[in-house]
């Protein structure tokens, strides 16, 4: 890599923070051709994606170009910068910073498990008590109902509200068109934006690009019917496809800011993006909305008894709660060396309430994306805290609309908002 000449000038900043930006977007690219999970999207020029990928250039090297986009973005004096400027010199050193630490990582370096959710993802591990999920299951024992093994009184639970299939696309267009309607009342989506759904094969999404996403509804496993607002929310309206329907609008097209046209999944982007998707049903459907939603639409769309969603909604709530903190918390002490496999797959059986398959499934997801599930629960903790609980509605859009549609890192997400 040639060394980028200083200019000291503002114009010459803002061209530098160009170079940087386009250089970095060639890192990326280069680093995913040695870990085929590191990039989750690229809608950027498709001459930049080709000219990269023409070469192989090892980790250590991509470290170093690291470090040498970090020192010039260092020169950079933010001081002199315009506000939009100032943003963006701080979200480059923060995905250049991440990048850095996980080619040091393929090229061998060893991090403890705190450390690398630290340098990847801009957060701190998740902490707690031996019987942290005490609360939880006291939650769920007073809702489920009878008695007796609480694992199998929920699996039972939620098996009974499984939306049978040949209902299960019409709840979820449901579930899409009224999180779509309420998104768009407080954001503006761009033109010939859209989803395209899928009843086949593994649960999945993904964004690509030109403001369409395709997401994959897993038509072989049970989805119950606040799982089907929760997916529509997560990977839709308010969630993934809108945060990257309307950057690739606005910083990517608009803005020429090239750096977010690609999402590295070890990165701070990928703590607020996934604290975002989780929070999405949230945002579109406070607590009390979301019940009423489920009683007057998408329960007698199931075919089950309206009178029941509020038990299933506080049951899901639950549950929810305890599978992203808990596999967190399982990811922490499995790869940190404190327990072993066997034990971190007790922990998602008896603890998470996970059937042997579904438990099994999520230690290799754990053992694939390591610290990812550490971050993402993290993530959704600063989301979740920073957009709070105001008293107008159109406040606490602004605040998640900001984290949608700025390039926020986790930091700016630590303190409450003006």
């Amino acid at each position: 890599m040639e060394p980028f000449i200083y200019s000291g000038e503002v114009a010459g900043d803002e061209r530098d923070m160009d170079a940087v930006a386009r250089f970095y977007v060639k890192c990326v690219l280069w680093l995913g051709k040695h870990d085929p999970l590191y990039i989750g999207a690229y809608f950027g020029p498709e001459a930049v994606r080709d000219e990269a990928l023409t070469v192989t250039v090892p980790p250590d090297r991509i470290a170093g170009y690291a470090a040498d986009l970090l020192a010039t973005l260092d020169r950079i004096d933010p001081d002199r910068l315009e506000g939009a400027g100032r943003t963006r010199r701080a979200y480059l050193l923060g995905m250049v910073g991440a990048l850095k630490a996980r080619a040091e990582i393929l090229a061998g370096q060893s991090l403890a498990f705190d450390a690398e959710v630290e340098a990847l993802f801009g957060v701190a591990a998740p902490d707690g008590g031996p019987d942290w999920y005490g609360e939880l299951h006291a939650a769920l024992d007073a809702d489920l109902p009878g008695s007796g093994d609480l694992a199998g009184r929920y699996q039972a639970f939620t098996a009974s509200y499984a939306v049978p299939r040949d209902r299960l696309e019409e709840v979820f267009r449901a579930a899409v068109a009224e999180s779509r309607r309420r998104t768009a009342e407080h954001i503006r989506l761009p033109a010939g934006e859209g989803l395209e759904v899928e009843y086949v094969g593994e649960a999945c999404s993904r964004y690509l690009g030109g403001g369409r996403s395709l997401v994959r509804v897993s038509a072989d496993r049970p989805v119950t019917v606040g799982r089907a607002l929760f997916c529509a929310c997560r990977e839709g309206y308010p969630g993934r496809h809108t945060m990257w329907a309307v950057r690739e609008a606005s910083l990517v097209r608009d803005r020429g800011w090239i750096e977010h046209a690609v999402v590295p999944l070890a990165s701070p982007l990928a703590t607020v993006c996934e604290g975002a998707a989780r929070f999405a049903v949230d945002a579109a459907f406070p607590a009390a909305d979301r019940v009423r939603f489920e009683e007057e639409v998408l329960f007698p769309l199931a075919g089950f008894d309206p009178a029941d969603a509020a038990l299933v909604d506080a049951v899901g709530t639950a549950a929810a709660d305890l599978f992203f903190s808990g596999t967190a918390r399982v990811a922490r002490e499995y790869l940190g060396g404190s327990i072993s496999r066997e034990d971190a797959f007790g922990l998602l059986r008896d603890v998470l309430l996970l059937s042997p398959e579904r438990a099994e499934a999520r230690l290799r997801f754990v053992e694939e994306f390591r610290a990812y599930s550490a971050a993402a629960n993290e993530g959704y903790r600063l989301v979740r805290d920073y957009v709070g609980t105001p008293d107008d509605p159109a406040q606490r859009w602004e605040r998640f609309a900001r984290i949608l549609t700025e390039p926020v890192m986790p930091g700016d997400l630590a303190g409450i908002p003006g």
